[in-house]
């Protein structure tokens, strides 16, 4: 499920870059896309003897052991531990998302085919 909405958000992204004109959506459709790739990627995982087949069931463990990050938070730790050589690109992503959600959704252009261009890196780091 989880890679069938990463390609659905990537569809999106690219109607969006073709048609140049929400450059904001599409650094949020990358990263979400990103989002879900990694998610995918990573999961089912084992940790401390214990296999956690997404990230709600993960993120509630550590939530029930005091460890109250946000999922996003989460997820960039993950993709650093498993992930290594997508973690910069995902971190840019991520950052360039809550920018452009929250902070200014004025984006260029230019930083839009950047965010597309990462994505395409990130899923050349995956195996799945």
């Amino acid at each position: 499920m989880q890679k069938d909405h990463a390609k659905h958000n990537e569809a999106v992204c690219d109607l969006l870059l073709a048609n140049g004109n929400f450059s904001d959506w599409v650094v949020t459709t990358s990263f979400y896309s990103a989002l879900h790739y990694v998610q995918h990627e990573i999961f089912p995982i084992t940790e401390q003897g214990i296999t956690f087949p997404d990230l709600d069931s993960y993120y509630h463990h550590l939530k029930q052991n005091g460890k109250q990050k946000s999922k996003h938070r989460v997820t960039i730790n993950l993709v650093n531990t498993h992930i290594k050589n997508a973690a910069p690109k995902y971190r840019w992503l991520y950052d360039s998302c809550m920018n452009a959600r929250y902070t200014n959704y004025k984006i260029s252009k230019t930083l839009a085919t950047q965010a597309r261009k990462y994505l395409t890196e990130i899923k050349q780091n995956l195996k799945k």
